[in-house]
């Protein structure tokens, strides 16, 4: 999905290497509390811009198994490009939009979610002022 609007994630398990660009974190979490942001499937603190946790047993529980990898992919691009933007905002359409419908989740299984125009150059701008990252 970030491939579509001209953006490479490089993907490492484990401590990147010394002198890369700063890193992203994703947990994948197993044990969510049931009260802990109760509607959500991830978060991220955009202004910290490091650590992203997907509550990945939510997903789980949300998606038949043949449709799991396809949510998970969305609730990841959604929390990275909140990091990337480096602000807290959601679009009213597409993958940034806050509470996604059952006709976004049919549209998931076929096309994916685009991102907007406005998500789109904001997280051009998010990735040029990240530190040691090279935006392309």
């Amino acid at each position: 999905m970030f491939a579509t609007i001209g953006i490479r994630l490089n993907w490492r398990r484990g401590e990147p290497p010394s002198g890369s660009a700063q890193p992203i974190f994703i947990e994948l979490a197993t044990d969510t509390p049931a009260n802990l942001l109760t509607s959500a499937l991830g978060y991220t603190m955009p202004y910290e811009g490091i650590h992203i946790r997907v509550f990945y047993d939510r997903i789980r529980s949300t998606a038949v198994p043949s449709l799991r990898a396809m949510l998970l992919a969305h609730v990841l691009v959604h929390e990275i490009a909140h990091v990337l933007q480096g602000i807290y905002r959601h679009s009213d359409s597409g993958v940034m939009k806050r509470v996604w419908t059952d006709r976004d989740y049919l549209q998931m299984r076929t096309e994916g979610l685009p991102f907007t125009s406005e998500d789109i150059t904001l997280t051009h701008l998010g990735l040029a002022s990240r530190p040691g990252t090279t935006a392309r």
